[in-house]
């Protein structure tokens, strides 16, 4: 059975500019700039073991939006998904914004889901879901 992995929007300037605002207090880093996915190990020096990744197409289409997490590091998940052949065939490009090591489980999935809407996925991208924002504020505040 092939996964199904549906086009959201351009990763334009304007939309990912405002990601990083909804890291709230634990944004470390942004990587916004598209990373070759065949160039993702190189994050592997900059010690990045919570954020937020973003992988798009040669299109420049958003492909996968998804969360690292100490219980498996941005290199680990990365990894995870390149042994899927329906993934590895369509991501081209990853970018990162890199959390604090600690960021709590429920502030990580606000901020999952907070990148979720202000990308306007949810109902473009459809299967796939993402965590809720519902206490974004009060969780990254």
């Amino acid at each position: 059975m092939t996964m199904l992995l549906p086009p959201g929007p351009v990763l334009t300037v304007p939309l990912l500019g405002q990601l990083p605002l909804a890291c709230g207090k634990y944004l470390e880093q942004s990587y916004l700039a598209a990373r070759p996915w065949s160039e993702r190990w190189k994050y592997g020096s900059l010690d990045i073991v919570t954020g937020i990744y973003l992988v798009t197409d040669i299109d420049g289409r958003l492909r996968w939006l998804g969360q690292a997490s100490r219980d498996d590091d941005l290199l680990g998940r990365l990894d995870s998904h390149n042994r899927n052949a329906a993934k590895r065939a369509v991501f081209a490009k990853v970018r990162v914004l890199h959390l604090q090591d600690h960021t709590p489980p429920p502030a990580l999935d606000a901020i999952e889901g907070k990148c979720a809407d202000l990308l306007g996925v949810r109902t473009i991208m459809k299967p796939r879901r993402w965590p809720s924002a519902e206490n974004w504020l009060s969780l990254t505040t």
